[in-house]
């Protein structure tokens, strides 16, 4: 049956309103399972009918055509639910990936290594910040493995003044590394690196 352009009257309206809802709302809730959402769709189709009146033309009966608003409203939030549901799960999956790789790389992390390695670049560090003839001296004796005396004779300056600036070199790396290491270990580590 077409009912002509607005003409449902206020009292039709609020009785179809009355009548319909609460069933309405039991289906919708049947299917998007949240009371909240189920009455938001319902209300809304409601309200489409009520404010779109004077355009539609209804070929069934209004209780017909307002559930079938309902159903569309309905599938277009499972829709919606659907894709929240995709996306968090792809979040989920990622997080889960990125936190197995942390996992898998913390268990092969070898801790002496990562510490060597920062006591490494310290050194590097150290190494490069200090005055010459100091840096030459320092890495001539601890990574060329040249003696006090080889310094000496290829810098011109004494074998007291070589082991004065080997002696101020180590410590500033005592210094440097003071939090990572004990003075003994200092010693050993940087007569045994290379560069």
């Amino acid at each position: 049956m077409n009912r002509p352009n607005g003409h449902i009257s206020r009292e039709s309206f609020d009785a179809l309103y009355a009548d319909y809802k609460p069933r309405f709302v039991r289906i919708a809730q049947s299917y998007v399972r949240n009371g909240m959402v189920a009455e938001d769709i319902v209300t809304d189709s409601f309200l489409y009918l009520w404010e779109h009146r004077a355009e539609l033309t209804i070929t069934a009966s209004l209780p017909a055509y307002v559930l079938g608003a309902v159903k569309h409203g309905c599938l277009e939030w499972l829709r919606n639910e659907k894709n929240r549901l995709n996306i968090r799960q792809q979040i989920h999956t990622t997080a889960y990936h990125s936190i197995q790789a942390r996992i898998t790389a913390l268990e092969a992390c070898d801790p002496g290594q990562l510490f060597a390695s920062e006591v490494a670049a310290i050194v590097q560090e150290e190494i490069a910040r200090m005055p010459e003839p100091m840096r030459s001296i320092f890495v001539a004796s601890r990574f060329d493995g040249k003696t006090y005396q080889e310094i000496a004779d290829t810098t011109g300056i004494s074998v007291r003044n070589v082991k004065a600036a080997i002696q101020r070199a180590l410590g500033i790396m005592r210094e440097a590394l003071k939090d990572y290491l004990p003075a003994w270990m200092i010693s050993l580590l940087l007569s045994e690196m290379r560069f």
